[in-house]
């Protein structure tokens, strides 16, 4: 086996880190923040000339969770495998009170109740560029048997 780099359309920012690593079956995907490709542009200039980043957009909080929800769709379909093949996600809410609103969203994007990945959900001290939420992933591509 060996370690491979996944890549799909989900926007980079220049930091120094893979979105998704793939090594056998398993996938595991970076913390991944509500960055659309424009500001992750702004981002990645910004590390490259050494200035200080941009600030992150005024962006509607579920629209922040469906970005993330969105990009890890990508990644995971973009190395073989899908939405219920999520074993465990690690979330970090910049506040505990937007709880229910990220369950309306997240819960959207698997087909099941039982097809629910196992989850901590906490909320962070302090989120990247202050955003709302950033999201990791620990999942499998499923065999082709």
């Amino acid at each position: 086996m060996h370690k491979q780099i996944i890549r799909a359309d989900v926007p980079e920012n220049g930091g120094a880190y893979n979105l998704c690593v793939r090594y056998g079956d398993m996938l595991y995907l970076s913390g991944l923040a509500p960055f659309d490709a424009a500001f992750c542009a702004e981002v990645a200039a910004a590390r490259a000339a050494g200035t200080k980043v941009p600030p992150m957009p005024d962006t509607p909080f579920p629209r922040q969770v469906e970005i993330i929800m969105e990009n890890i769709k990508k990644l995971v379909e973009a190395a073989g495998s899908n939405m219920d093949c999520l074993l465990k996600t690690n979330v970090w809410l910049k506040d505990q009170t937007q709880a229910e609103e990220f369950e309306k969203v997240y819960i959207k994007y698997f087909s099941s109740p039982e097809a629910l990945p196992a989850r901590a959900r906490m909320q962070a001290g302090r989120t990247p560029m202050d955003c709302g939420l950033e999201i990791e992933v620990i999942a499998y591509v499923p065999n082709d048997d």
